[in-house]
C-alpha cells in the first residue's frame, strides 16, 4: 500500500512533473488531431477518386483504341460473369477547349471524354458530381433542354411570336422556319459537360462567376484518326458542370457523347463499330480487385498480347496515394518527437528526485521495503504521470477534432483570413477521421515512453544500500 501512498503523493505535490504532463498531454492532442485531420482529407480524396474512376480499368495501348470493344466485354463477362455489376465503354483524348466570353476567347488544354451518359453512372459516382448553375444536381445526360435553346437569339424571337398571337400569314411562317432554324446553328444540338473549374471563375467571399454558364456554345479541338494525325474539331453546348472536388479533374475533364467523339475522329469502322481505349468495370460489393484485375489481364493477353493494361483505381492513383501516406507517416515520426521529449523530461525530473529523497529511500528500505518495493514507487510514478498526461491529451485531442470547424472559423476572425481555404480543396469543412485503433496506439505509445523513462531512475533507486543511503548528505 505504501507504494501507491507514496505515487499518489509525488503527483500531487510535485509541481514539476507538472511540466512532463504538460508535454505528454500536448504530444498526444497533437497527434490524435493531426491523424484525425490527414485521415480526413485522405478518406475523401479515396472517395473522389474512386467516384471518377471505377474499380477496375481496362486500358489500349494506343490512343485510338480498338474497335472491338464487344467482344472484348463479351470475354470479360465470361470470366468474372458473378463479380461484375456494370461495365461502361469510353474514348478518352486530350484536346483544347475554346469558348468565347465577351469579345475574347478563352482556351484550355482538357482531356475529352466520351462516354454514355447512363452506363456511365453505373460504373462510379458519375452522376453524383453533375450539377447545373444553380448548384442542383442534373440527370446524367447530353440533352440540350429546350429552356436552354430559348436563350439563344432566334429562340427569343421565336417566344416573342408566339406570345404575339393571332394569325400567321405565309411571310411569318418562312420567318419561324427559319428562326427555328438559327436556333439549331446557334446552339449546337449535342451537349457537352465540363469541369467546374473550367467554366467558373472563384472569388472569395462572393458567389463563384460563371465564365461558360449553361447554353454556351464551346469548340473542341482534338486528333483525328489515320497515318498522319490532322486536327479535328466539334462544336458542343455546355448543360452541366463536373465537379468532383478534386482541381485535377475539374480543371481538365470535358464529357461528351461517345458516338459523336467516334464519329468526328473518325474511329468507326465499314462495319459501323465505334472505337473505345477504356472499359470501366464496376464490380460487385465484397469481391478482392486485385485478383480480379490480374485475372481479367491474363484472359486479354491471349486475346491481343501487350495491347491492353488492366489496373485497379488504386493502382491508377497509386503515386498520389502514396504520397499522402508518406506525409502522413512522417508527420507522425516528428510529432512524436514531442513525446519523447517529455520522456526526457520524466528521465532528469526522476533522477532530481532519487537524489532528493536518497534518505528517505533509505528509510524506507531499513523498514523493510524490499529493492522491488522501491524500484515499483517509480515506475508506477512513471506510468501515472503517462496515464494523466495522455488521458488528458486524448479528451483534449478528441474535443479539438469535435470542434474543429469551429475553431478555424474562430482562428480566421480573430486572424483576419481564411486558415483554411476551400478554394483549394473544394470542402466547405475541415473533413476529419477518428481512427479509434490510431488513438488506442497513440495512447499506448504515451505510456510507454513514460516507464521506459522511469526505469533507469528507479533501477538506481532499487539498487541503494540502506546503510550508506542514510549516511548520506
Amino acid at each position: 500500500m505504501y507504494k501507491y501512498l507514496l505515487c499518489w503523493r509525488y503527483l500531487r505535490t510535485r509541481y514539476i512533473a507538472l511540466a512532463s504532463i504538460i508535454s505528454v498531454t500536448l504530444g498526444v492532442a497533437t497527434m490524435i488531431v493531426v491523424n484525425s485531420v490527414m485521415a480526413g482529407f485522405a478518406d475523401k480524396m479515396r472517395d473522389r477518386l474512386h467516384g471518377v474512376l471505377a474499380d477496375v480499368i481496362v486500358e489500349s495501348a494506343s490512343l485510338e483504341g480498338f474497335t472491338n470493344g464487344d467482344e472484348v466485354m463479351a470475354r470479360i463477362i465470361d470470366l468474372a460473369k458473378d463479380d461484375i455489376a456494370a461495365m461502361a465503354p469510353t474514348m478518352e483524348t486530350p484536346g483544347i477547349l475554346k469558348f468565347r466570353l465577351g469579345s475574347e476567347s478563352q482556351t484550355h488544354p482538357v482531356q475529352i471524354i466520351g462516354v454514355n451518359p447512363e452506363q456511365r453512372a453505373k460504373t462510379g459516382d458519375f452522376a453524383e458530381f453533375l450539377f447545373d448553375d444553380k448548384g442542383n444536381k442534373i440527370p446524367p445526360s447530353f440533352e440540350v433542354p429546350e429552356a436552354l435553346r430559348a436563350q439563344s437569339p432566334a429562340g427569343m424571337r421565336l417566344k416573342e411570336m408566339e406570345t404575339e398571337g393571332g394569325k400567321v400569314d405565309a411571310f411569318e411562317q418562312v420567318t419561324v422556319e427559319y428562326l427555328k432554324q438559327q436556333q439549331l446553328e446557334q446552339m449546337p444540338k449535342h451537349g457537352a459537360i465540363i469541369g467546374y473549374a473550367i467554366g467558373t471563375y472563384h472569388r472569395k467571399g462572393l458567389p463563384d462567376f460563371y465564365l461558360a454558364p449553361p447554353g454556351t456554345k464551346i469548340g473542341l479541338f482534338f486528333p483525328k484518326h489515320g497515318k498522319t494525325p490532322e486536327a479535328g474539331n466539334d462544336v458542343f453546348t455546355v448543360v452541366g458542370y463536373f465537379k468532383s472536388g478534386m482541381s485535377e479533374y475539374d480543371s481538365t475533364h470535358v464529357y461528351v457523347p461517345l458516338e459523336q467523339l467516334q464519329q468526328t475522329r473518325l474511329l468507326v469502322d465499314p462495319e459501323g463499330r465505334g472505337a473505345v481505349n477504356q472499359i470501366q468495370i464496376k464490380v460487385q460489393p465484397g469481391v478482392d480487385i486485385d485478383k480480379l484485375a490480374d485475372k481479367i489481364g491474363l484472359a486479354l493477353e491471349s486475346l491481343r498480347p501487350m495491347y491492353f493494361r488492366v489496373s485497379t483505381w488504386e493502382q491508377k492513383q497509386g503515386p498520389l496515394l502514396a504520397a499522402v501516406a508518406i506525409e502522413q507517416s512522417i508527420l507522425n515520426i516528428l510529432l512524436f518527437m514531442i513525446i519523447a521529449v517529455a520522456g526526457f523530461g520524466i528521465l532528469a525530473i526522476f533522477s532530481m528526485i532519487v537524489v532528493e529523497k536518497t534518505r528517505d529511500i533509505g528509510i524506507l528500505k531499513a523498514l523493510g521495503a524490499s529493492t522491488s518495493g522501491i524500484r515499483n514507487i517509480f515506475l508506477g510514478y512513471g506510468l501515472l504521470l503517462g496515464a494523466v498526461g495522455s488521458g488528458v491529451g486524448m479528451v483534449g485531442g478528441l474535443l479539438f477534432v469535435r470542434y474543429i470547424n469551429e475553431i478555424e472559423k474562430l482562428l480566421s476572425y480573430v486572424l483576419k483570413h481564411k486558415v483554411f481555404d476551400d478554394s483549394v480543396y473544394y470542402f466547405d469543412r475541415i473533413p476529419t477521421l477518428v481512427e479509434p485503433r490510431t488513438v488506442v496506439a497513440i495512447v499506448l505509445g504515451a505510456l510507454f515512453i513514460a516507464v521506459v523513462a522511469s526505469i533507469w531512475p528507479a533501477q538506481r533507486a532499487a539498487k541503494m544500500h540502506p546503510v550508506k543511503a542514510l549516511r548520506f548528505e
